[in-house]
């Protein structure tokens, strides 16, 4: 069902939740949730369909996560210049949204700021086969060369780490402000399973401790969701 929560998870880095997104691509319409703020509706209202769904779900998903952990959030939560969430003072937050072939899903992340401050990003991925050549798009030679042979185990690899990376630059943008290139992070997996970001900033910046969690399994089959924390 449209809008319905899918699941809700502890993760080490804050509240997290997800929601189903509307099937848009049937040409169906589609009601806004009643449980945005008038002025989230009016944003959304006129955005095409897909992006309409989506940036609706990612705003249910938000809302429903900072009720969960006992947080207000009273006014409209719009974006910020650099387009995240523009969350209450005191907040911090992500969110992620995904139209796959098998479900269409939005989750966000919710946690209180903290001293020394730390920011937070979220990815959902869905397991998939990949075209030939991602691979050597987003991930650096280190990172392919410890990639299982080609089949399924190392299409979910590859898009494990693309999500890591994808979670660590919207936890980094705060910091950066900037576009940050595959390459600029390098992802490991240690024997445990335990992922492990190296950062390699072209522009110097930091430098920034970089935490991350794989909370594949935790939520819906076939997704892989990723969380990072960044602290300076």
């Amino acid at each position: 069902m449209a809008f319905e929560t899918c699941f809700t998870l502890a993760l080490p880095f804050g509240v997290c939740l997800g929601v189903a997104l509307p099937e848009v691509d049937s040409g169906a319409p589609f009601a806004l949730p009643g449980e945005l703020h008038p002025g989230e509706a009016a944003f959304a209202d006129p955005l095409p369909p897909i992006r309409r769904a989506a940036w609706a779900g990612g705003r249910v998903a938000l809302r429903r996560a900072l009720a969960l952990a006992g947080f207000a959030a009273p006014a409209a939560i719009l974006a910020t210049p650099r387009g995240a969430p523009a969350l209450p003072a005191g907040l911090v937050g992500s969110i992620s949204h995904k139209h796959g072939h098998k479900q269409a899903i939005a989750v966000a992340l919710v946690a209180a700021a903290t001293d020394p401050p730390a920011t937070v990003g979220i990815d959902v991925e869905e397991v998939r086969v990949l075209y030939p050549g991602v691979a050597e798009r987003v991930l650096t030679d280190r990172e392919r060369a410890a990639l299982p042979a080609a089949g399924p185990a190392r299409d979910a690899a590859v898009l494990l780490r693309f999500s890591a990376k994808e979670a660590i630059y919207k936890a980094l943008d705060p910091w950066v402000g900037r576009f940050v290139e595959f390459e600029e992070a390098e992802i490991a997996a240690a024997p445990d399973g335990a992922l492990a970001a190296t950062l390699a900033l072209e522009k110097g910046e930091g430098p920034f401790a970089v935490e991350l969690h794989d909370a594949r399994g935790a939520g819906q089959p076939g997704l892989i969701l990723t969380a990072a924390r960044v602290r300076r």
